[in-house]
Order: structure tokens, then sequence, then C-alpha cells
């Protein structure tokens, strides 16, 4: 899931969120309206995504946070 080395502040008002797992990452896409900036694909095609960062606005990292660790 994601470890706090995993969130980082983006911008002056956004923070990314790397997700390595792909329910987690569809979670997030319906609870909170995020979608991800970025696909990760490690097993030589892209057919198979394996990990996501996600935007996540400042008004929302702390609920993001504490639904992460709580869906964990």
């Amino acid at each position: 899931m994601a470890k706090q080395k995993n969130i980082w502040k983006f911008n002056d008002d956004e923070w990314k969120v790397h997700i390595e797992d792909d329910t987690m990452c569809q979670k997030l896409v319906d609870s909170f309206d995020l979608h991800p900036s970025t696909v990760y694909y490690q097993n030589g095609g892209l057919s198979e995504e394996t990990a996501w960062d996600i935007i996540v606005p400042n008004d929302k990292i702390n609920k993001v946070k504490k639904f992460i660790k709580d869906n964990t």
C-alpha cells in the first residue's frame, strides 16, 4: 500500500500518493474522485499496470492518508 515515503508534496497545493495495489487505487478513484496522473508498467508490456501516482489536493490529503491506513 502507500507508506509515508510514498506520499510527497508535489506542488504548493497538491500531494502525490504512490499506490502499488490496483484495488486501493480503484477505491481512491471511487471514494475521492481522484485519478492517476502516472501509470507504471514493470512487466515489459503496456497491458499490465503495476503502480500508480495519484495527485491529491491539500484539502483531501489527510482524509486520503486516513483512508489508506484504515484500508490496509
